[in-house]
């Protein structure tokens, strides 16, 4: 039996690459270039390899927009809400009490979620100042 890389796997194999072979090689603005390359196969490795997040973020969303339901596409979903969601919070909707607290722990999920994919250096360095 034939036992194949995953996408994420192919995609470290690429950045690995990038970083040992040809980085090396280059001068100035391409080896800029490919650093940048480099990195944005790392934040595609992770995203590949963590599990999607997206169904708790909807799931999230529709808690706070408790008349809205999500349209079959986890994209348009996902836009759609978002979108809601910043049109009640400029209407003054999560300015106090429980929904601000709700709205809080939403975005501050959102973004440690986002992070771990874009950027888990920083979200670990503020996970061990907060604990």
């Amino acid at each position: 039996m034939k036992v194949e890389p995953t996408a994420a796997d192919l995609v470290d194999i690429a950045r690995a690459t990038i970083l040992s072979d040809i980085v090396p090689a280059l001068p100035g603005d391409p080896r800029y270039a490919a650093l940048m390359a480099a990195n944005a196969l790392a934040i595609a490795g992770r995203d590949l390899a963590l599990p999607s997040t997206s169904e708790d973020e909807i799931a999230r969303l529709a808690a706070l927009l408790d008349d809205w339901s999500p349209a079959a596409d986890p994209g348009e979903a996902l836009k759609d809400a978002t979108a809601r969601l910043a049109a009640r919070v400029r209407e003054g909707r999560f300015d106090e009490g429980e929904a601000r607290v709700r709205l809080l722990a939403h975005l501050r999920e959102t973004t440690r979620a986002r992070l771990a994919v874009s950027n888990p250096r920083l979200l670990a360095g503020r996970e061990r100042k907060a604990s």
